[in-house]
Parts: C-alpha cells; structure tokens; sequence
C-alpha cells in the first residue's frame, strides 16, 4: 500500500507540474505586477510589507497569485496562499488553519483553549519561517473575510513578522482604516488589474493556436479583453467554430454576469445596476431621473464600490460586458422598461443641449446624446467608454512626430475590415477600407500649408501611451481660409459652389468661424474600433460646437454610415473627384446655427416618439411643484409646466411645428397638450386663449 501511496503522490505532482507549465505559458499582460513582485523578493529580509491585488471578477487575480506562487518558489521563498472564502469567521479558525497549511504539530495546539496563546503560536510560527528568508502570506478572495477584517489588520497583521510579505488579493481595494492610517498606507501598495490589452489578447490568442486576424478581432470585440470570458470564449471556439449568436445570450457570457452579480444581493441594487446598464455612463443626478425617484447617496455610494464600476471622466459606468448581457437581458425581459429609461436619457441629454445652446457653451452634454439618439452603428462606435485619448494642435515640438506617424502609415499600409455587431439583433456587418483608399486619404494631408494657414488646422491623436495614432485636418472657415477652401484639393468644389449670400454669411472675421470645414480624418488602424472612437469623439466635438459643418469624406461605405448616423445631410448638386481623380466622392453637411439646433435634435429623436415620456415629465415636475401651477391672470386654469411651456409658445403665435422644435417634442405630443389645455382653460381655439391667457401670465 505505501508504494502505491508513493505512485499517487508522484502523480499527483507531474499533474501539478504540467498545469504550472500550462498556466504560465498562457499567462499574458502582467509584466509589470510580476516584475513588482520579484524585485520584493529580492528586497532586505525585513522588508515585508502589504500587496493589495484587486480587480473585477474574472480579472485574473487567483491567476496571478499561482504565478507569484511559482516564482517565490523558484527563490526557495516559502509561499503560503489561503482562499478566504473557506475560514469559518473566527480568529481561533484562521489560526489552525494557517498552522494546519505550515503543518504546525497540532496536538498540543488543539488541547489549548486560550485564543491569546492560539493567535501567539501562530505568530511564532510564521516569524520561525523567515529565520532562512523571506516568507509570503497570501489570502485570496480577501473580500470575503467579512467582520474579521478589523481583528487581522491591528491584531493580527500589526504583531506579524515585518520580513513577512503579506498579498490581500480580493475584487476591492483596501478602503478605510487601511488607508486612513498614514502607518498602514506607508506599508501597502495598491495593484489593480484591468483587462488585457488588444496586444496582450492577440498573444494569448496566438498561444492557443487562434492566428486569423479576423477572428482574433471578433473574439476582441466580444471579450473586451476580459480574461475569464476570454478563456470561455476560446474554449468554446476551440470546440467548435465561433459562435454567431450575439455574445451577450451566449452561455459563456451568462457564466461571467453570474460571477459579478454575487456581490448585488439586494433587489433595490439590482434595481439599479439594471438602470446603470442601460445608460453609457451615469451619475446620481441622472439614475433619479431616468428611474423617477431619489437615489439615495448611500444608494450611490453603494453602487459605485462594486468592482464591476469604475469611474471615468464625468461620471461611473458598468464594465462593458456586463452592460452588454443585462441589457441584452432587460431588451429581452422587460423592453417597455429598457425604453422607458433610454428616452429618459434623451430627455435628459435634450434638456441640457438647449441649455449649453442658449448659454453658447459647448457642454460634453451635446457629444453624449448621440449614444442615444445616434442609430445602432453609431452607438457601437461610441459603445466603449473607458478609452483614453487625447489631442492636440500640430506644433514645432510635435513635427517630427508627426511626419514619423505618416511615414509608419505609408509604410504599413493594408486593408482594414471593421466588424460591426448590432448589440441588439446581435447581427453581425463588416465595413472594409482598402489600403488604396487608405492611401489615398494618407496623401492628400497637407500638414505644412494648413499650419501656416491656421496652427489650429491639424490635429493629433494621442493614446493612453502616447502614442500618435490618428490626424485631423479641420479648417474653421471664415474670411482668412475662404481663399484657400475656395483653390485647394478636396474644398474647392463645395466653397465654389456657394451662393453670394451663402458665402458672405460665412466671410466672419479671421480669429473667429463660422464653421469647419472638415477635411481629412485619419487614424494608423481603422480597424480598431479605440482609434475609430477617438477622432469620432474628436468629429464630435467640433461638429456639434461649430453650429455649420461640412465634411469631405471618401466614397466608401464606414463614411456614409458614420455620417448618416450624426445626422449630416448630404449635400445635393455638388461633388469631388479629388481623392484619385476618378472616384465621385459626395459632401455631408450640418447646419445647428440658432435655432435650426431644435430642429436637428427633433429629426434625430423623431425615432423615439415622446408622447408618453413628456406625460411622465410633467407628472414628476408637477410633483416636484406640488401638482401644479395657476397662471396668475386665470387662478382657475391650472396647468403642468410642461403644458405652460407650450402655452406660452402658442399665444406667442408659434405654430405646432415651431413648438415642438423648440421643445423638443414630437407634433403628435404638443397636440396632445394643446387639447388638454383647451380643455383645461375651456376654450376651442388660440385666440380664446390668448384672451384667457395672455403672453405675461405665463412663465418665461
């Protein structure tokens, strides 16, 4: 028998052995948390202290741990890994537990019921480790250790040996006491882990024998980079080819969703994450709106320290995966519910467009509504949020920069497919940019020209590393650059095409313009849906500041859609052929100037019809006002704001058209409240009105 036992345990220890060689081979994207890790290793035997590994669920954290397992290894480093989740909750327990995985002589321990003495002996026995080195404690899943947090931190971990490194690895970062206490947060240092990168999934990818750019792009856009559904997913297409369904109904998927929404118990939280996964990004003010009832800043607070939220610029939003299952999940379970918040947002986002319009400011508000007003492929596009860019003018410190960016594009060249998924019919669409029409677009850009014309003319596109990976050439159109829109390649067709009156309208002063003039838009890949996302956000940005905007794009399908999809006309009677001298290539333009902006936002929400919408307004208004408001020159005739909204546009002779672009309604719905106020005011037609309401009792 105890030859047997020796075989079983020898084989028992190849297996271990041959899962180690697999894990690291497929362990990818953590070099800099790895070389952290060893030069801590290297470090004085006293020289402890804590590492806080944290990240989203299935981020790659218990992942990670094997491998620093191995490396402490390798360094004859004793390294002692303990999942929380099995302690029982008790300082006695977690002792014989750790003594147990020291293989501590427990006999004499267990016949002692003194926990002081119990919680000593462990002490004792961990410091006894570091008498021939460093030592590791690792406790994974640490979010789980509850209530026993605060008895590990000052009783426990403040009397351990300081030679010790200790490794807290849970999906939150140390909080509280951890950090408020300068002692403790000289001694920790944070490691938070994100999703791999394209690059770091590409390797992973290739390591599993998956070397088809296309599907390696597919499996990209469906993962995110999210290591757990990454591993799932491949798994899946090794089995078999890759799936076609939208991701977001797939199994695979579920299985990760589940793996988040452990840490959202409560009902009134699911309440909200289900919202949250509605909106692109979203605040305390905007989940009230959208959900018609406070959210409390406990609530708030609560929502946004799940590891699945994380903060960006102006606002939280939910990790992109998730959003795409729960909202796959409410489109499908409840689709009155998911429409119900979106038109909400558009509200909300209306609401604040007219306001920066009136304020002439350019609020981030105007970019943010196209997510939700924008068709299916523009919020595709604009789908991923937690994208880091930024841009800058063109400028002598920069040139060289530049000039290498192109020569790199010149150089590298290729065809370019760009896969497009509907997140709602999870129909699957390619858009493909030729290298010949890349090129094409590559060598009409005229950097030194535009910056003698304008230093603001071109612009570039930085990644989070710095990187240049994208160029813009937008020249503000006034009587400085008329001349040169008028002669030079790609403008010249459309300036010369104007009317006297057209023209002298946009013959404004040179430091000021009346519009842009927006002639190339290039990135290195136009493949990568992060690159296509910075210069549309870049577009963005001047199109809906600029109020008068013309674009020159080349004649290929990505154009068309994504110009379309901002609300650009085309422009009719008038094209060029300048790309390559034979191609027909058309202009888009837009025109938001004064109060032709009602009017763009009414034709791009046309779709949403907002009847029912402006009756929950007016419900939450006249609450919030104590049900209503009597118009001071009729006290019986009681009225919402929003029906005082359009009474006052009605006696001030707008009709129904020129009312609902001014409010942003559907006609259908400013009928709607015409007849309520007629009846309401019991009069039949607009002059009885105006006798019974005149102009001056009516709020501005």
């Amino acid at each position: 028998m105890r030859g047997v036992d020796m075989e079983r345990s020898s084989g028992n220890e190849r297996v271990a052995r041959t899962l180690d060689l697999m894990e690291q081979h497929y362990l990818v994207g953590r070099d800099k948390e790895i070389q952290f890790f060893v030069d801590r290793l290297h470090e004085g035997s006293d020289q402890g202290g804590i590492m806080n590994v944290y990240g989203t669920g299935g981020i790659g954290k218990s992942y990670l741990l094997h491998e620093f397992r191995r490396l402490a290894m390798k360094r004859n480093v004793q390294f002692l890994l303990l999942d929380c989740r099995v302690f029982p909750g008790n300082p006695v327990d977690f002792c014989h537990h750790v003594l147990r995985a020291l293989r501590y002589p427990m006999q004499s321990i267990l016949q002692s019921s003194d926990e002081g003495q119990l919680i000593e002996a462990c002490l004792q026995a961990l410091a006894d480790r570091t008498l021939h080195g460093k030592m590791v404690l690792a406790l994974d899943s640490f979010e789980s250790f509850g209530e026993m947090e605060y008895w590990l931190r000052e009783q426990f971990l403040a009397q351990l040996h300081p030679g010790i490194i200790v490794i807290l690895a849970g999906r939150f970062k140390l909080q509280g006491a951890w950090l408020s206490s300068p002692g403790w947060r000289q001694l920790i240092h944070q490691m938070p882990l994100s999703d791999l990168n394209y690059d770091d999934a590409h390797l992973y990818l290739e390591r599993f024998g998956i070397v088809k750019t296309d599907n390696i792009k597919q499996i990209w856009s469906r993962t995110k980079g999210h290591p757990l559904t990454l591993s799932l997913l491949v798994s899946t297409t090794l089995a078999g080819a890759l799936p076609k369904e939208t991701f977001a109904d797939s199994e695979v998927f579920m299985q990760v969703v589940s793996t988040w929404l452990q840490e959202v118990p409560d009902p009134d939280m699911r309440e909200l994450v289900e919202a949250s996964a509605v909106l692109r990004s979203f605040n305390q003010d905007l989940l009230s709106r959208v959900l018609e009832k406070p959210v409390t800043s406990e609530q708030f607070m609560k929502l946004t320290s799940y590891s699945f939220v994380q903060r960006v610029e102006r606002g939280w939003l939910l990790h992109d995966l998730l959003r795409d299952a729960i909202g796959a999940d409410l489109r499908l379970r409840r689709p009155e519910y998911y429409h119900r918040i979106w038109k909400r947002c558009v509200l909300f986002y209306c609401d604040k467009m007219k306001q920066s319009a009136k304020q002439r400011t350019a609020a981030w508000e105007n970019g943010e509504i196209l997510f939700y007003i924008g068709n299916q492929f523009l919020q595709f596009l604009l789908y991923q949020q937690s994208i880091s860019f930024s841009t800058e003018p063109l400028h002598p410190s920069n040139w060289a920069e530049a000039e290498r960016y192109i020569e790199r594009r010149r150089e590298t060249a290729r065809d370019a497919v760009l896969h497009y998924i509907n997140r709602e019919t999870g129909l699957q669409d390619e858009y493909l940019l030729t290298a010949k029409e890349s090129l094409e677009v590559l060598n009409l850009i005229r950097m030194k020209e535009l910056y003698e014309l304008d230093p603001t003319c071109v612009k570039l596109i930085r990644n989070a590393d710095g990187t240049i990976y994208g160029l813009m050439e937008i020249i503000p159109i006034n009587e400085k650059t008329m001349n040169y829109l008028e002669t030079g390649p790609i403008s010249a067709a459309y300036f010369n095409h104007l009317t006297p009156s057209e023209r002298s309208e946009l013959m404004v002063p040179g430091h000021t313009k009346a519009g842009y003039f927006v002639k190339i838009l290039d990135v290195y890949d136009f493949s990568d849906i992060s690159m296509m996302q910075a210069s549309l956000f870049t577009f963005i940005s001047h199109i809906l500041t600029a109020g008068f905007v013309v674009a020159a794009p080349t004649e290929n399908p990505i154009s068309f859609a994504i110009c379309t999809s901002l609300g650009l006309e085309v422009v009719e009677g008038v094209t060029h052929s300048d790309y390559n001298g034979e191609t027909v290539n058309r202009y888009y333009f837009m025109d938001t100037r004064g109060s032709k902006l009602h009017g763009y936002l009414s034709k791009m929400i046309a779709f949403f019809d907002l009847p029912e919408e402006d009756n929950v307004q007016s419900r939450r208004e006249e609450t919030q006002e104590h049900e209503a408001v009597k118009v001071s020159a009729a006290p019986e005739v009681l009225l919402s704001f929003r029906e005082q909204e359009v009474a006052r546009l009605l006696v001030a002779g707008y009709s129904n058209k020129e009312i609902a672009s001014e409010l942003c309604l559907s006609e259908a719905t400013v009928k709607k409240h015409i007849s309520n106020i007629f009846k309401k005011a019991s009069v039949k037609n607009r002059v009885q009105l105006m006798n019974k309401l005149p102009a001056s009792s009516l709020r501005a």
